[in-house]
């Protein structure tokens, strides 16, 4: 199995690097998938060594690497001028064994000082793998170009930001962190080279073309389409919130379509024949171009991976729709809806009632709060207030207040009516169901029910599947998946709370 082959290749290759797997996990895929990537670092943090282990993967790879600086010339890169071909044909040719033009593997250290004259072969090269050697056009057998420095491109350097743009993936490598990591490289005695792998694991170059030939054809889901659809509307929706306030995410056409190469590739390397929603965490190294927008996009890819795991892949709104107009039918079968005329109390300034003939010469007031506390068991002591002819404040006194209905009092043992006024609204009367239409929606309940306990059970079974696919996952971490587990578990209480509305209301059936 291919995953196999590449995990032993990635075991091998990472012998002797410490706290760098990640990045050199990367670099394989890239290399594989015929992109780009760029690192950058302090120097001594193993980027060249990342670069240079990279050949070994393939059989009998050529390989270029050159240390950019100030006043490189094309020549060091793309070859001399041979003098042979100017002085006998007349034709400006250059020598290209043993330079860019001829390797599969290319890294270019300090690669922003690149010349105007060096980046204008180099953008053709590197983005269409083309390369004109006078009067020949010629297809380069170049499989990546590893970009290294101390930094990311000047924002203000146009020609640099054209060949920025050619790294598909973008990573930072640090100094070692772990202690015990750090002894290790103290003490360690090999080379920088990795330890012998065997020939039968490294990949040919007619593999590699049948392999690519099968990358297409690996199919990108609906699901996962509207995943990447969801990520591009995200970085829209920022950008528009930073109208007028900083700098825009910018993603071309180009990158996106690289992006889908390579969630492709690294499906197929996971011995795949889709893209699955592991593939698409890759997309957070090639989405950002400044410094400040590393934190947006994984924030960005953490918000959509969690809406996937729960509404993306297992929309219970959805279903509470369906739902909701089951139940609207039932409670309209089981009640009919009558208008009445009632009398309810009259509000008085808003905030009371009137208790009639109370007293004779003043107006008494009720709150309307202490009414609704009132009930027909006990009597409780309660404010009444008293207002002259002018309805100003005369007093307040306490009475034993109890309810008798709802628009009669009884205070101090005798009754009293409270000042009410005609209203009509709608009352719901209990009907009696007929077998034919109780079966009927007690059919569409259950029905209902276990499509439930279908998604409930398909949420636990990827739940499982998607654990045991991060671990295996040859090129993503496994703590991603813990928040594919949080989107299922709460996708599985979402549905467990909908089981039990539907419970409810065939108990009300019956």
């Amino acid at each position: 199995m291919r995953a196999d082959r590449i995990r032993n290749l990635l075991e091998a290759l990472a012998e002797g690097l410490y706290e760098k797997d990640e990045v050199l996990r990367l670099a394989v895929l890239a290399a594989i998938a015929r992109e780009n990537m760029f690192l950058f670092g302090p120097p001594g943090v193993a980027k060249s060594m990342i670069a240079r282990r990279l050949p070994e993967m393939l059989r009998d790879a050529r390989s270029f690497e050159y240390l950019l600086g100030r006043f490189s010339t094309p020549e060091e890169l793309f070859g001399p001028v041979s003098i042979t071909r100017l002085k006998d044909h007349d034709q400006y040719e250059r020598i290209v064994d043993g330079f860019l033009p001829a390797a599969e593997i290319v890294f270019l250290d300090e690669i922003w000082n690149a010349s105007s004259p060096i980046l204008n072969t180099l953008l053709t090269a590197i983005n269409e793998r083309r390369f004109r050697n006078g009067k020949e056009d010629m297809a380069l057998p170049l499989k990546t170009v590893i970009g290294a420095a101390g930094a990311l491109p000047p924002e203000d350097d146009a020609a640099l930001s054209n060949l920025w743009d050619r790294f598909l993936l973008r990573m930072e490598t640090n100094p070692i962190e772990d202690q015990e990591a750090f002894l290790q490289l103290l003490l360690d005695t090999r080379s920088d080279l990795p330890g012998s792998i065997p020939e039968k694991d490294r990949i040919t170059p007619d593999e590699l073309d049948e392999w690519h030939d099968e990358i297409d054809r690996v199919v990108v889901p609906e699901d996962i389409r509207e995943f990447i659809l969801d990520i591009r509307e995200r970085i829209s929706r920022h950008n528009r919130m930073q109208e007028g306030e900083g700098p825009v995410i910018t993603v071309s056409d180009r990158r996106w379509k690289q992006i889908a190469n390579l969630l492709r590739t690294s499906a197929y390397l996971n011995d795949r024949t889709e893209v699955d929603v592991f593939d698409c965490i890759l997309m957070r190294h090639c989405l950002w171009s400044r410094r400040d927008e590393v934190e947006v996009i994984n924030t960005i890819v953490e918000e959509t991976l969690y809406r996937y795991s729960t509404s993306g892949r297992f929309d219970a709104e959805a279903f509470r729709h369906r739902l909701a107009s089951t139940l609207a039918d039932v409670r309209s079968a089981r009640f009919v809806l009558e208008r009445e005329s009632t009398e309810v109390p009259l509000e008085y300034r808003g905030e009371y009632y009137r208790v009639l003939d109370f007293v004779e010469d003043h107006l008494t007031l009720i709150w309307i709060g202490d009414f609704q506390n009132l009930n027909e068991e006990t009597a409780i002591e309660t404010d009444l207030f008293f207002y002259g002819d002018e309805e100003d404040y005369a007093y307040s006194e306490r009475f034993p207040v109890r309810l008798i209905d709802p628009v009669t009092v009884e205070i101090a043992e005798d009754r009293f009516s409270v000042e009410t006024v005609q209203v009509e609204r709608e009352q719901e009367r209990p009907v009696e169901l007929d077998k034919e239409t109780r079966d009927s929606l007690a059919t569409r309940l259950r029905d209902l029910r276990s499509e439930t306990d279908q998604v409930i059970e398909a949420v636990r079974r990827y739940r499982e599947m998607s654990a045991g696919e991060a671990i295996d996952h040859l090129f993503v971490h496994r703590s991603w998946a813990e928040i594919v587990a949080a989107g299922m578990d709460e996708a599985a209480r979402d549905f467990a709370a909908l089981q039990l509305e539907i419970d409810d209301a065939l108990r009300d059936l019956e």
